[in-house]
């Protein structure tokens, strides 16, 4: 998968149950903006905060409902979990599967490495995720490089936004030209596509989905002059969405009559002051 994909907000309702009626409003405003691709219960889906029932469930209903090609968080600090997320994915016609490193235990990259293979032991294609910000943890690119012999590890999304790692992660593209890579941070994704990046799996296409398209299509046509002034101009707004996600989001996506502002502990909804400051960025853009 490769071009502008979006890590979707779960919409829920007042009492907390996943709200599939804005879930498909979300899905028609994606094909309206010609998303190339949807991430569900990623990060931004809160995916630490839904059951595996509740998991099926939405697998099932994105499956039934839109046209756009689908991606499943099957991240866990569990290996076994995971393994369990990626069957419910391909039991429910969900073939790419996104594997955030598993958090909080701090695993070893021996560890880091192992957890993937196990993964990609499935009929599943896995896409790394790698978010040290979030999971404590850093896959190097000396692990992807071990990694690639694996066939069914068919990409990353790497959020570190350094030169020193998109060059690192673009020498990899010498060894397999069937591995993609793919941003994870909105701000730094014209600098990454300088170096080979296909795509992005973004936050900020929830709110500006037609954006982010336009930036992805400037960069694979390696028009990154244009691409960069455009982003430049978003900037502030991809900033301010990537803080504390997916309560930004959520509280613009709410603005705009898509979904309710409800997020589950021990997530909150926004400070009004950051309300604020959005409010403004997004009426500069």
């Amino acid at each position: 998968m490769k071009g502008s994909i979006v890590a979707i907000v779960t919409p829920m309702k007042s009492d907390y149950s996943v709200d599939f009626h804005s879930l498909k409003k979300l899905f028609l405003f994606h094909e309206e903006a010609k998303t190339d691709g949807i991430v569900l219960i990623g990060t931004t889906g809160e995916a630490g905060t839904l059951s595996i029932s509740e998991r099926e469930d939405i697998y099932k209903f994105a499956y039934d409902n839109t046209a756009i090609p689908l991606m499943a968080g099957v991240g866990s600090s569990s290996t076994s979990d995971s393994l369990k997320f990626i069957d419910l994915a391909l039991n429910c016609g969900i073939e790419k599967c996104l594997a955030v490193t598993p958090y909080y235990n701090k695993p070893s990259q021996e560890g880091l490495i192992a957890h993937f293979k196990k993964l990609a032991s499935s009929d599943a294609l896995i896409y790394l995720y790698n978010v040290p910000g979030r999971t404590g943890v850093d896959l190097q690119p000396e692990s992807v490089d071990e990694l690639l012999g694996e066939n069914n590890i068919v990409g990353i999304k790497e959020a570190i936004n350094t030169h020193e790692r998109m060059e690192k992660l673009s020498k990899l593209l010498e060894k397999r030209k069937d591995f993609y890579l793919l941003s994870g941070d909105d701000p730094s994704f014209v600098e990454f596509g300088k170096y080979g990046a296909v795509g992005i799996i973004s936050v900020a296409a929830n709110i500006v989905p037609e954006v982010i398209k336009q930036i992805s299509d400037l960069i694979q046509e390696k028009n990154f002059e244009e691409a960069a002034l455009i982003s430049k101009k978003y900037e502030k707004l991809f900033n301010i969405l990537l803080e504390n996600s997916p309560g930004p989001s959520k509280y613009l996506l709410a603005k705009i009559k898509m979904l309710e502002n409800n997020l589950r502990l021990p997530l909150v909804k926004i400070s009004e002051k950051l309300g604020k400051e959005i409010d403004e960025i997004y009426s500069n853009t």
